[in-house]
């Protein structure tokens, strides 16, 4: 049974040529949580970076940061 999902941002979940989020993606995410599967963001980016992405409204469970190290 998978319980966690994990995603990087670039080129995964944040598209560099529409500059946002695809509806696609959401659609996916939701149906992972409908299934109780946890969505983490995992990313060699900080925390300060994220912010200049349009990701900060999608409600992740967690966060694996600095390629690990936070």
């Amino acid at each position: 049974m998978i319980k966690a999902a994990f995603f990087d941002v670039d080129g995964t979940i944040y598209s560099h040529e529409s500059n946002s989020v695809p509806e696609s993606t959401k659609k996916a995410f939701q149906a992972l949580r409908e299934k109780g599967i946890k969505i983490f963001l995992a990313t060699g980016r900080h925390f300060e970076e994220i912010d200049m992405f349009p990701v900060g409204n999608i409600p992740f469970d967690g966060y694996v940061m600095l390629t690990g190290q936070l």
